[in-house]
């Protein structure tokens, strides 16, 4: 993956900026019935609309550039998640072993903790209840390192009664999901295991809010005055700040994905 530059938000800023401000452009000509006498208050809209679209975007990006950039300087090198993982379930493989079935279809970490197109995933089969309990519940208090996972449960088919280890899953992993910043997405046969991110502080929020809050309220604030017409400037003026007070909380409290 290419390492994303500060020059490359400046660029990707310019082009949002352009495409909006050229939208806005035709529009303002289509909603005056196609009149193109008055070009120049068409530009001056597109201008106006696209730059505060491409300050906004530079805002946020930059925010989150500097954040990402402060998270990797800081982080220290650790061994691979794979690896770490399937250490972790080594016991399982030992418990494993004892199954009625284990000879025919062995549980192993080898072959049933791996990474599928780039996802670490956990699979349940070959396992009984109680030792598929105690697999969900080492993933559970591993989540401080663990990203996302996928865990195989199948759909039971070949259970002998009605399936236990899907529902069990489930309901474990919906009593934690919230606590521990993770969001449940449930396919047939598996749960996949995505992190939020915490919610930022309330120091940190303050910070992003006062960095994004006075680029965002000035170009909101002229961008809807001039969008209001003459005559209602400064209502236009009032409602940009406002929502460009409410928009600056909005971005300020954005999850940091891991």
């Amino acid at each position: 993956m290419t390492e994303l530059r500060p020059r490359d938000l400046f660029t990707l800023s310019g082009v949002m900026g352009l495409m909006i401000g050229t939208m806005s452009f035709f529009m303002y000509i289509f909603a005056n019935g196609m009149d193109v006498s008055n070009l120049d208050r068409a530009m001056e809209i597109g201008g106006v609309v696209g730059g505060s679209t491409a300050l906004v975007f530079l805002s946020y990006t930059s925010v989150r550039y500097v954040e990402r950039n402060r998270k990797l300087a800081t982080a220290t090198v650790e061994i691979d998640t794979l690896d770490r993982l399937q250490m972790l379930l080594h016991p399982i493989e030992e418990a494993a072993v004892t199954l009625p079935w284990a000879d025919e279809k062995p549980w192993t970490t080898s072959s049933h903790v791996r990474r599928d197109r780039g996802v670490l995933s956990v699979d349940l089969h070959d396992l009984d209840l109680k030792q598929a309990r105690a697999t969900i519940e080492l993933i559970i208090a591993s989540r401080d390192w663990l990203g996302r996972i996928r865990i195989v449960t199948g759909r039971g088919l070949h259970s002998a009664t009605v399936p236990k280890i899907r529902p069990m899953a489930i309901e474990r992993l919906r009593q934690v999901t919230s606590r521990l910043n993770w969001e449940l997405l449930m396919k047939k046969g598996s749960v996949t295991l995505r992190p939020i991110g915490a919610a930022p502080t309330l120091t940190k929020w303050f910070l992003r809010f006062i960095f994004l809050g006075s680029p965002i309220t000035v170009a909101f604030a002229l961008a809807f005055r001039d969008l209001a017409g003459e005559g209602a400037h400064t209502q236009g003026l009032q409602v940009g700040v406002v929502l460009g007070i409410l928009l600056s909380g909005l971005l300020a409290s954005y999850r940091e994905r891991q």
